[in-house]
């Protein structure tokens, strides 16, 4: 009994940090692109970054997961 406890908080830990990874792709892939226009083109370089990251992001652990988890 004691290792499927173990398993399940485990499992609930990865759900977390799933959904975690989510919101943090949503909200970087938000910022990004408010910031696109206001930005010159020498810092477009770190939007384009933060942008691939945020669609790895999203596209690793889903784009709803954070959204259904969190309640928002």
């Amino acid at each position: 009994m004691m290792l499927l406890e173990y398993f399940d908080r485990v499992k609930d830990g990865i759900e977390f940090l799933m959904a975690l990874g989510s919101l943090l792709g949503l909200f970087g892939l938000l910022y990004a692109i408010a910031w696109w226009g206001f930005t010159s083109n020498k810092s477009r370089g770190k939007l384009y970054q933060l942008i691939l990251a945020s669609l790895v992001l999203i596209g690793i652990c889903g784009l709803y997961t954070g959204i259904k988890y969190f309640r928002i």
